[in-house]
């Protein structure tokens, strides 16, 4: 198994080198004939332009400016909401703000040589062309990087700040930021940043006799920033501070699961996505993951914000820990979402919508506090899906952990603020419940006719599914009553919307809509409308003939509009809904095709295509310098991970299934305590194209329902007792037991053998 993971230098741009962090800290480790230490902090946030619905924008007015035939009409609507914004704050979004990096030249002409990741302590080890070693550690929680450097080969310390590059600097301006403040005497050197409205960002690196120490803090201004960031160098004891880092990623590795693939390359993608949800998501940090976790690039504007997009991109970076068993690592998260901030801007939201007090409103692009980061548009906050997704992360926290104060006290009332709006949405018509408008996620962005929004959008319908099936469940767990009106929304909300429409043979094709009347015309990303399937998970167990011939029809009809504008967080998406679907080797080949095209020469992943060729997406920066222009997507990474996993594992409909996902040539391949719902921790194993055995832990009691693709019967031995079973099968756990699964056919038994 993966040990380390090594790259030679140059590393000439910041994506190409080694992800240090702990969820405050980010760092990232390259250079050339100096190495490079690129860092920033999760919560530098410039909050002026944050925006929210504000009153008057009602879900009637909305549901008013809406024009079948005038995709614009709406949108010019709230265009005077987000120009009284934009009048008050002077400026379009709240954003974080880049901040630098430390440059460490060496003495007579050394130059780094490798980079070496040590998974099990987090240290980054960079070799020099004299021999000599330098070992990087960053704190279990402080925002603090210590260089520990034994043979003082160090000779100088430079620094480049944000201003430092043209694109930064003209952004920095627009924004009216001041001017960095900078340092350097024999002993420190570094910068300080001034934030209009919030507060100052210190950011100094400091020369002791055994190495460098490097400090990121904030404080009410500059001279308060500085002194906390020297204070928690004087403070540090850096030899205990080195052993409480590496004891933490000893802990974080001790109870991993551990998957093998038969290709090494996704092995070791894997482990290092691993290891980047650590780094990314530590339990202790003041903010969650945004779109690039603590990093963010020094040479442009922060990208998208580097905000909190909840239409997809939190939800996917969040949902590996799922099957990791970190559900303390979505502490942060749920946090910041309760939060007396974000809860009053997304009752706010829901307030001035509905005019109801029991509601939570979530937008699809927010900072740290709640506000909307991208305007005030149809596509900005009209996504209720933002919402039940992120919802169902709730859902499936207590599902993968069976904390049942967790499910009371914090899923439980989310689960029901969300819904609430859902509720209010909906109208009669025809015989069933409508909503008279929303979006399907990002839909509008490449609608050729110009229309952003329609009737009962199939995503937001499935979203009410997911959360009707959640809430249900949740009251039956918890003693509660439910809401009358949910079984009426069962009934009377359909599972998708239903397009009409031929297929490209000229034979009728029923399909499922992206809303009333609008077909999935062109090549889309998001795959939103199929939300039904993947992540919601609606369709039951056994969907009627009918529904299944539309999903199939559906299906067909979105791979023959091809992948061409696809992203990276969007493929492996793509590669789940094929899993859940059993289509195992085109989900193994789609994997193939995102790793040749969105993970760059360090297993990062980027949201421009590597190479042109294949995917026109945002082809215009595609044509730009990479080192100036490569943007990092954690989610990428994430979702990445999940998808290799779900090939292995996954709970779909009700039933667990084993190697569900896992193509013909993947002859062998296994895994170890990878947590599912109910919950249970799973260990199996395939071998030679065959499965040969299974251990399920039930951390509880707990029904299971069980499918092995390709066998047909099973030897289970669970509490002393064994029995031959024909799957898929039940399972009965009276308390916290292991199950022992063996193949009963003859066919399982040759693999053994062989």
């Amino acid at each position: 198994m993966h040990t380390t993971f090594e790259l030679d230098f140059p590393l000439a741009r910041t994506h190409l080198g080694m992800a240090m962090g702990n969820g405050d800290l980010g760092v990232m480790v390259w250079g050339g004939e100096k190495l490079h230490l690129t860092v920033s902090k999760i919560d530098f946030w410039d909050h002026r332009g944050g925006m929210w619905i504000a009153e008057g924008c009602t879900y009637d007015y909305i549901k008013a400016n809406y024009d079948r035939e005038d995709g614009e009409k709406v949108q010019k609507a709230l265009s005077v909401f987000q120009r009284k914004f934009l009048e008050r704050n002077g400026m379009w979004c709240s954003s974080r703000v880049p901040s630098g990096r430390f440059e460490l030249s060496f003495r007579g002409g050394v130059v780094p040589l490798r980079a070496v990741l040590e998974y099990d302590t987090g240290v980054v080890t960079v070799e020099l062309s004299d021999g000599a070693t330098l070992r990087l550690t960053v704190g279990e929680a402080q925002p603090l990087l210590f260089v520990r450097d034994a043979s003082q080969v160090v000779e100088q310390i430079d620094f480049r700040t944000a201003w430092d590059f043209e694109q930064t600097a003209e952004w920095l301006e627009s924004r009216s930021i001041p001017r960095d403040e900078r340092l350097a005497d024999a002993r420190d050197c570094g910068w300080l940043q001034a934030l209009p409205d919030d507060p100052s960002l210190a950011c100094v690196a400091r020369r002791l006799p055994d190495g460098i120490a490097v400090s990121l803090a904030r404080g009410e201004d500059n001279a308060a920033a500085r002194k906390n960031a020297f204070d928690a160098v004087d403070c540090a004891e850096f030899a205990a501070f080195e052993r409480s880092a590496s004891n933490w990623w000893g802990d974080y590795w001790a109870d991993m699961p551990e998957i093998v693939l038969p290709d090494d390359r996704h092995n070791a993608f894997l482990k290092l996505a691993l290891y980047k949800f650590g780094a990314a998501n530590n339990p202790n940090s003041p903010l969650p993951s945004g779109l690039q976790g603590p990093w963010v690039e020094e040479y442009h504007k922060a990208q998208w914000s580097v905000d909190y997009h909840f239409n997809v991109n939190i939800q996917q970076i969040y949902t590996l820990g799922l099957p990791l068993g970190k559900i303390a690592f979505f502490g942060p998260l749920f946090d910041m979402l309760e939060s007396e901030s974000h809860q009053t801007i997304m009752r706010n939201n829901a307030r001035n919508l509905f005019g109801i007090e029991d509601g939570l409103w979530l937008t699809h692009a927010v900072d740290d506090l709640g506000r909307q980061s991208g305007g005030i548009s149809v596509g900005a906050i009209l996504d209720h899906g933002c919402g039940a997704w992120t919802a169902q992360l709730y859902w499936l926290c207590y599902k993968h952990s069976g904390d049942l104060v967790f499910l009371r006290e914090r899923a439980y009332p989310f689960l029901l603020g969300i819904m609430r709006c859902y509720e209010e949405m909906l109208e009669e018509r025809d015989g069933r419940l409508s909503i008279p408008v929303a979006i399907s996620a990002e839909y509008g962005c490449r609608n050729q006719n110009g229309q952003r929004c329609g009737p009962d959008p199939s995503y937001q319908l499935a979203g009410i599914h997911m959360l009707l099936d959640a809430l249900e469940e949740a009251c039956a767990v918890l003693g509660e009553e439910p809401r009358p009106y949910w079984q009426e929304m069962r009934d009377k909300v359909p599972p998708f919307t239903v397009f009409e429409g031929i297929d490209q043979y000229s034979k009728p094709c029923d399909r499922i809509a992206i809303w009333e009347d609008q077909d999935l015309e062109l090549c889309h990303r998001h795959h939103s409308h199929l939300a039904c399937i993947y992540p919601f998970d609606t369709l039951g167990a056994s969907p009627t003939p009918e529904v299944q011939d539309i999903v199939e029809n559906s299906i067909d009809h979105w791979i023959h509009r091809g992948m061409g504008e696809w992203s990276e967080w969007c493929m492996p998406w793509a590669a789940i809904i094929q899993t859940r679907l059993g289509l195992a080797d085109g989900a193994e080949l789609l994997m193939h095709i995102w790793r040749e095209l969105f993970l760059n020469e360090s297993l990062c992943s980027v949201y421009l295509p590597r190479f042109r060729g294949f995917s026109s997406h945002r082809r215009d920066d595609m044509k730009k310098p990479k080192e100036t222009s490569e943007i990092m997507q954690l989610e990428g990474t994430m979702i990445g991970a999940v998808a290799l996993i779900e090939m292995l594992i996954h709970t779909h409909a009700g039933v667990m299934k084993l190697f569900a996902g896992t193509p013909e040539k993947w002859r062998d391949a296994s895994f170890r305590d990878v947590r599912q719902p109910g919950p249970f921790t799973v260990s199996a194993t395939r071998r030679n194209g065959a499965f040969v055995e299974a251990e399920i832990k039930s951390l509880g009691p707990a029904t299971l329902q069980l499918d092995i693709p390709g066998v047909r019967m099973v030897r289970i031995e669970i509490a002393g007792q064994t029995c031959e079973m024909e799957l898929p099968a039940e399972l009965v756990f009276a308390q916290a037991e292991v199950a022992l699964i063996t193949c009963a056919e003859s066919r399982c038994s040759d693999s053994e053998e062989d």
